[in-house]
């Protein structure tokens, strides 16, 4: 079996895409993960594995690079403040369960 070696697209037409890409993921990543619908439209998951993707097929600029990070931190703080309302959400389920108040 031939081995074929991993080629990233270089030069102009690697940037381009990859501008493409991360301009598209500025927009849709936000929106899905503030969706009114009771949670994300897609999971931060995958939102994680199409940051990855673009960063491992293309060599990315310090400006590229510097926006897939800034979407990483935009992914942390959602999944930390959901986790937190998760949190609330327990505390407050033995106090309803019970009937009442909280002291």
């Amino acid at each position: 079996m031939d081995h074929i070696p991993d080629i990233k697209p270089q030069g102009a037409f690697s940037a381009l895409l990859a501008d493409q890409d991360l301009t598209h993921l500025e927009r849709v990543l936000r929106r899905s993960l503030s969706c009114d619908l009771g949670g994300p439209l897609l999971p931060p998951s995958y939102w994680r594995e199409r940051l990855a993707a673009i960063t491992r097929r293309s060599h990315l600029s310090h400006t590229q690079l510097q926006t897939v990070h800034r979407l990483y931190l935009h992914l942390d703080a959602f999944e930390a403040n959901s986790r937190a309302a998760a949190d609330d959400d327990d505390d407050d389920a033995p106090i309803a369960a019970a009937g009442g108040e909280a002291p």
